[in-house]
C-alpha cells in the first residue's frame, strides 16, 4: 500500500551535471581511477517520471560524487513520460501545486 507522501511528489534542488550517452544519462566522478585500478559504475532506475524529472539525474551526480564511481541512469521510457506521471504534472507541478525541498 503506497503512503500518501508517494502522491505528492517534489522535485530537489540543483541542476544535473551529467549528459546524455547511448540512451542513458551518464555522470562521472570528480577524481577518475588512477591508471591500473578497476573502473566502477552503478546503474540508477528511475521512478515512474523517468528522465524528464531532473531527480534521478541529481541523485545520480550525488551518487558518483560521494563514492567516486561512474553513474549511468538508463532512459527506460525513451524520453517521454508515462500516462501516469503525465498526468501527475499535469495537475500538479503545473499548477505549482508540487512540494518543493
Amino acid at each position: 500500500m503506497s503512503c500518501e507522501d508517494c502522491y505528492k511528489g517534489f522535485t530537489l534542488p540543483g541542476e544535473p551535471s551529467g549528459s546524455m550517452v547511448d540512451g542513458a544519462y551518464l555522470t562521472y566522478p570528480a577524481f577518475p581511477a588512477p591508471d591500473g585500478q578497476p573502473k566502477r559504475a552503478i546503474v540508477v532506475l528511475t521512478d515512474i517520471f523517468g528522465l524528464p524529472l531532473k531527480n534521478s539525474r541529481v541523485q545520480a551526480d550525488k551518487i558518483a560524487k560521494e563514492l567516486n564511481v561512474d553513474v549511468w541512469v538508463p532512459d527506460l521510457f525513451a524520453g517521454m513520460l508515462s500516462l501516469q506521471s503525465y498526468m501527475y504534472l499535469w495537475t500538479h507541478v503545473a499548477l505549482g501545486q508540487v512540494n518543493r525541498r
